[in-house]
C-alpha cells in the first residue's frame, strides 16, 4: 500500500499557508493606512471588494490577479509579491499577456500541376507481404508487449518501494524555548494608581450595590489574523468602579508559555482557565475583581508567546468577587457536542457560570438550555463563543452545547 499523508494534515498545511499569506497582506494594508476594501476595489478596477476581503481573511490562498490588485491598491512592490505568492502557492504566476507562438512554416508540397509535363509521377512503393515479412512484424509486436509489461511492473514496484511521504509544512513560527518577557505598552505605566485621593470621581466610579450576578457590557474586544506576541485593546465603553472584568480569548497555532493581561489602572488579572487542543489552539479565561473605573482613555494589554491570530473579548460583570472553580476540555472535529463534564466543576446556588468555546471549522457552537449567549467573535472559520448563566442549585456543573467543530472549552465558576 502506498503511504499517504492524511487528508486532514494536508488541509491543515494549506490552511497554515493561507493564514500566513493573509497576515502579510494585512500588514501591507496597515502600512498603507488601512484603506477600506471598497476604496481598494476602486483602485484595483477589475477586482471586487469582497474578493479583496477574502484574500485577507486567511480562508484560502487568493489567485494571483486578486493578489496583484490588492498589492497595487496598497502601493506594494508587485515583483516582490509575485515571488511571495509563488512561494506560498508552489506555482508561478502566469504572465498577463502570454506571447503567442507562431507555428513553423511548412514548405509547400509540389502538386501534379507543378510538375513538368514530361516528368511522370513516381509510383507508390509497395512492400511485398511475404511469409518472412509477416513473421518479422509478429516478432516485433511480441517484443513490444513484453517490454511494456516489464516497464509497468518496474514502475509499480518503484512507487511502492521508494515513495517518500510529503514533509509537513512548517508552522508560521517556531515556538520559543523560553517565555518572552512581557512587553508593557507605554500607556500601562501612566497613572497606574488611578486618580489622587480626594479627587472628584466621575459618575462611572459610583460603587456597585450588592445584587445577583449579572452581565453589564462588553467594553473591549478584537479579533485579527495577525501573527504576533501582544495586542492593546482600547476600552470603548466606561467600566463602573467595583465591577469585575472577565477576559476570554482564543490564540490560534500558539506556543506554550505564559499569557498576561493588564490594564492602564494596574488591575491584577488572574488566570481562571486554560486549555490547548491538538492543533495548538488555546482557549483562556482571566478575571479581575473590584476594578477601579475605566474610561475610553484606558486600554487593556495582552501578551502571549506567539499566535497566528487572536480572538479576545472583555466582559464586565457585577456581583462577583472570586473565581471558585474551573473545568476545561477539548475535542476533535466531526462530533456533535462539546462539554466540560468529564472534569465537572462544583456550583452553589447563585454562582455565576461563564462558559467559553473556541472552535475551528464545522458548525458554530451553541450553548444548551439556560445559557445566555454573548456576541460571537468570528474570523474566517475560527470562532470564540462565550455565554453565561446563574446556577439554580448546588452540585456539579459543566459548559455543554452543540458543534461539529474542533473545539476547546472552559467553564469558570464565580461567586
Amino acid at each position: 500500500m502506498v503511504d499517504r499523508e492524511p487528508q486532514a494534515e494536508e488541509r491543515e498545511q494549506a490552511r497554515t499557508a493561507a493564514e500566513s499569506f493573509a497576515a502579510e497582506l494585512c500588514r501591507l494594508r496597515r502600512e498603507a493606512g488601512q484603506p477600506s476594501f471598497r476604496t481598494m476595489a476602486k483602485k484595483a478596477g477589475s477586482i471586487s471588494h469582497t474578493a479583496l476581503y477574502e484574500a485577507a481573511s486567511g480562508s484560502r490562498l487568493p489567485s494571483w490577479p486578486t493578489t496583484r490588485a490588492y498589492v497595487q491598491a496598497c502601493g506594494g512592490d508587485e515583483a516582490e509579491w509575485r515571488r511571495r505568492w509563488s512561494a506560498a502557492t508552489g506555482r508561478e504566476a502566469a504572465p498577463e499577456n502570454p506571447p503567442t507562438r507562431t507555428p513553423p512554416a511548412v514548405p509547400p508540397q509540389p502538386t501534379a500541376s507543378d510538375r513538368p509535363a514530361d516528368e511522370p509521377s513516381a509510383p507508390p512503393a509497395v512492400t511485398p507481404a511475404g511469409p518472412s515479412a509477416r513473421g518479422h512484424r509478429l516478432w516485433t509486436h511480441a517484443v513490444a508487449l513484453l517490454v511494456g509489461a516489464l516497464v509497468g511492473v518496474c514502475s509499480t514496484l518503484g512507487v511502492l518501494s521508494f515513495h517518500e511521504p510529503v514533509a509537513a509544512a512548517p508552522l508560521p513560527q517556531d515556538c520559543p524555548t523560553e517565555d518572552p518577557a512581557p512587553v508593557r505598552s507605554p500607556a500601562t505605566d501612566v497613572d497606574a494608581a488611578g486618580p489622587p485621593a480626594g479627587a472628584p470621581r466621575p459618575a462611572t466610579e459610583q460603587p456597585a450595590t450588592a445584587a445577583d450576578p449579572a452581565w453589564v457590557a462588553r467594553p473591549a474586544a478584537d479579533q485579527q489574523a495577525l501573527p504576533g506576541t501582544d495586542v492593546v485593546l482600547p476600552v470603548f465603553s466606561p467600566v463602573v468602579r467595583g465591577d469585575a472584568l472577565v477576559v476570554t480569548m482564543m490564540l490560534t497555532s500558539t506556543c506554550p508559555g505564559s499569557v498576561t493581561v493588564t490594564d492602564t489602572r494596574g488591575d491584577p488579572f488572574e488566570t481562571a482557565g486554560d486549555v490547548t487542543d491538538s492543533r495548538r489552539h488555546r482557549v483562556l479565561v482571566f478575571a479581575a475583581f473590584g476594578v477601579p473605573a475605566l474610561t475610553t482613555a484606558d486600554s487593556i494589554h495582552v501578551t502571549y508567546p506567539h499566535a497566528s491570530k487572536y480572538h479576545i473579548a472583555v466582559d464586565e460583570f457585577r456581583g462577583i468577587s472570586v473565581a471558585r472553580g474551573t473545568a476545561q476540555a477539548h475535542g476533535p472535529s466531526g462530533g456533535t457536542t462539546f462539554t466540560t463534564s468529564a472534569t465537572p466543576a462544583t456550583c452553589a446556588r447563585g454562582d455565576l457560570m461563564v462558559g467559553t468555546a473556541g472552535t475551528n471549522t464545522g458548525t458554530a457552537p451553541e450553548f444548551g438550555t439556560g445559557w445566555t449567549a454573548l456576541p460571537v467573535l468570528a474570523l474566517s472559520s475560527y470562532r470564540l463563543t462565550t455565554a453565561y448563566q446563574v446556577a439554580t442549585a448546588d452540585g456539579p456543573c459543566a459548559a455543554t452545547g452543540r458543534t461539529t467543530s474542533q473545539w476547546g472549552a472552559v467553564l469558570t465558576v464565580f461567586h
